[in-house]
């Protein structure tokens, strides 16, 4: 096999941003390592390790500088060359006009790996790769050897290896009755719980959405009269936008180009604008009255808005961001769509049995589809031509082809349907009475042909729990592509469904909460050209970083540095909260085995060394290494600050014990494990605490 090599080019010439990217995997062995090479690029300092070449060393071109009118800003990448394939990695703030063009903590920036034929330049398709980002614990550069111990401890999802940044999976967030959101990991290994953060919120969650770059999740709060705003990189509750007492901010949408986020405000005939850069309201709009449903053209160029008491459609044209229109249509209008392939509007009445069509550009309707009163949903498959449209009085859905305007078939599916949702090859229909979903395949969707499969998706149906039916999602596709997650109320449960499969194929807990929404936040690699992948990051502390590789095909593997900045905006570095102390009252002699015994404990505030009291999330997991043996329990409270579990240790050995409290900030991966010895029991041990135990009762 050829040496590898690296090549650091030079700067790139200030303008459009050429993409490229890798995809890379290779186990490497017997390699010269030279000192590390460190360069400046756009105020971050990337590195790369280079592989002394016994006949040749690496060319190094000399950068050049390109004069901004905020900075002056040495823009470069980093490039990596073996077996006639050449990997680039390039890190780089997304364009803003804060005054300044490096990437900072705090702040969006774009890390890309291209992938390319290294004689031709030509893109390589060989699938996505595999990519971390970890805050480094020393100066000592990384040997290839270490490398590749770092990407197969990354790549194992162990709970004590997680990076800082993963650039491979996403987040499952759920929307709950407690007036609180959990971030749940599913991709962590051995771990008692995959729940990673806990955000509470001034109120219930109505409906929520993610900004383009998924930086920030806006969540209504109807009976607040308010708005909140998240931050998904700190998890923090940001700020919360009023929108006045009874105005009820309902259903909200993204802007397609991402500009704005439109809400309605179902206490009142007004939707508002707001700006996702300043998180506030911008524009407010007279309308019709509520509620609302709202809906944009794929040219960011109107936006219709349903006014459900009003009977009408009140069409905003975004260019003057004024009323173009107010339009008829029928009896209660609760469901709105727009076809991409008709340039159509599309309006469903829950109280009529006439569908309208509108054309934005000559803001009227233009045709209308007979229908039966009752429907409630209406959404376009992916290639946006046909609509379906979910009727929950008649237990059934209608496909409508907006090439003709016309009903091309109908179904019956779950009982008391309100949601339909997308695949790229199926159609998911919950049913409020039911405890399965249907699933129709969307070739025989778009023949007119559809053949509902009924999918078991819990033990009970939504209705069980009626006062937390809502409108957000309950079914979202997962970013595998040929998944979905399923969010089951009453069974506090999320359940993952692959396709092809006739029941799901695993659950995850919502740690005894209701889910009242699902969404996925994804922030892995997505290739945005051939051989092109990209992800957004966000940096909470300033740093130098390692970035490992890891291609399958062919096996390559490669580490990359970067360094990244301290804000200069004001972001602190140090902003998230240290974990707790965790004093235990055991580990310092032996239990016996088969004998209850209490493992008590207590939580220490790491700044005033103060009991941490209230805590009611706290866990504790026991385990016997390697790990084919453990339990997990919920801890009480005893004492202020201190919290215990019982625990019985099946036989002698050694254990580990270890502490999480999420809402307290302390995670299993960032906690130490107590050393537990356990010696077997006597006979006599066991008869004394079985005759204790019938003296207690």
């Amino acid at each position: 096999m050829a040496i590898p090599r690296v090549v650091v080019l030079s700067k790139r010439p200030k303008g459009r941003f050429r993409d490229r990217t890798l995809s890379i995997t290779s186990m490497m062995s017997g390699a010269v390592y030279l000192p590390v090479i460190g360069l400046w690029i756009s105020g971050v300092l990337l590195t790369s390790q280079v592989l002394a070449d016994p006949l040749s060393q690496p060319k190094i071109a000399p950068s050049r500088d390109v004069v901004t009118s905020h900075s002056k800003v040495v823009e470069q990448v980093q490039q990596f060359e073996q077996d006639g394939v050449r990997i680039e990695f390039s890190l780089r703030p997304i364009e803003t006009n804060k005054g300044h063009q490096e990437a900072q903590v705090g702040e969006t920036a774009l890390a890309q790996f291209s992938l390319r034929d290294a004689r031709t330049g030509q893109p390589l398709l060989l699938g996505r790769p595999k990519a971390w980002m970890n805050a480094r614990l020393s100066e000592t550069v990384a040997g290839e050897r270490t490398c590749t111990d770092k990407i197969r401890s990354m790549a194992s999802g162990q709970f004590g290896s997680r990076p800082d940044v993963d650039l491979n999976s996403y987040a499952i967030v759920t929307l709950n009755h407690d007036k609180t959101i959990t971030f749940i990991n599913p991709h962590v290994a051995f771990s008692p719980t995959k729940l990673e953060h806990i955000i509470s919120l001034p109120g219930i969650g109505t409906d929520w959405l993610l900004t383009k770059d998924g930086r920030f999740l806006y969540v209504t709060l109807s009976d607040e009269g308010a708005i909140a705003v998240i931050d998904t990189t700190t998890y923090r509750l940001i700020t919360t936008i009023a929108t006045g007492a009874g105005s009820r901010p309902t259903r909200l949408v993204l802007q397609p180009d991402g500009r704005a986020i439109w809400v309605g405000l179902d206490g009142t005939a007004q939707v508002v604008a707001l700006d996702p850069e300043t998180h506030s309201v911008t524009k407010t709009i007279v309308v019709g009255e509520g509620p609302h449903a709202l809906a944009f053209s794929d040219d960011s160029a109107y936006v219709a808005v349903a006014n459900g008491m009003s009977n009408t459609v009140s069409l905003i044209d975004l260019r003057t961001v004024s009323v173009r229109a107010t339009i008829a249509v029928g009896r209660t209008p609760v469901a709105l769509s727009y076809g991409n392939a008709a340039k159509r509007f599309y309006v469903g009445s829950l109280n009529d049995s006439v569908m309208t069509v509108i054309d934005p550009a000559a803001h009227s309707q233009v045709s209308t589809i007979s229908t039966q009163p009752g429907v409630v949903a209406l959404r376009f498959e992916p290639t946006g031509r046909f609509a379906v449209v979910v009727n929950q009085l008649e237990n059934k859905i209608s496909i409508v082809d907006t090439a003709t305007n016309g009903i091309i078939g109908s179904t019956a599916v779950v009982k008391d349907p309100d949601q339909v949702t997308f695949t790229e090859r199926y159609a998911y229909v919950r049913g409020i009475e039911s405890e399965k979903f249907s699933l129709i395949d969307l070739a025989d969707l778009r023949k007119g042909k559809p053949a509902p499969v009924d999918i078991q998706a819990g033990q009970h149906a939504p209705s069980s729990v009626p006062d937390q039916l809502g409108i957000a999602d309950m079914i979202v596709p997962a970013p595998e592509g040929n998944a979905v997650l399923v969010a089951n109320a009453p069974d506090q449960t999320l359940y993952f469904y692959q396709e092809g499969m006739m029941a799901p194929m695993g659950t995850f807990s919502n740690y005894k909460r209701i889910p009242r929404g699902i969404l996925v936040l994804d922030r892995s690699l997505k290739e945005v050209a051939p051989g092109v992948y990209r992800a957004p990051v966000t940096f909470t502390k300033a740093g130098r970083y390692d970035v490992p590789l890891l291609i399958d095909r062919p096996r390559m593997m490669h580490c990359f540095q970067a360094v990244v900045g301290e804000s200069t905006t004001g972001v602190s570095t140090a902003a998230a909260p240290k974990p707790p102390l965790v004093r235990t009252d055991f580990g310092t002699e032996p239990i016996l085995t088969k004998i209850p015994t209490a493992l008590t404990f207590t939580l220490i505030d790491a700044q005033t060394k103060q009991p941490i009291s209230g805590l009611r999330d706290v866990q504790v997991l026991v385990f016997e290494p390697p790990g084919s043996w453990q339990q997990r329990h919920h801890a009480r409270e005893v004492e202020p600050g201190r919290y215990t579990v019982m625990q019985s240790f099946p036989h002698a050995g050694e254990y580990r014990v270890m502490v999480q409290t999420v809402s307290g900030h302390l995670r299993y991966a960032q906690g130490t494990a107590v050393v537990q010895q356990v010696v077997s029991a006597t006979p006599y041990s066991e008869k004394q605490m079985q005759r204790e135990e019938g003296l207690r009762h």
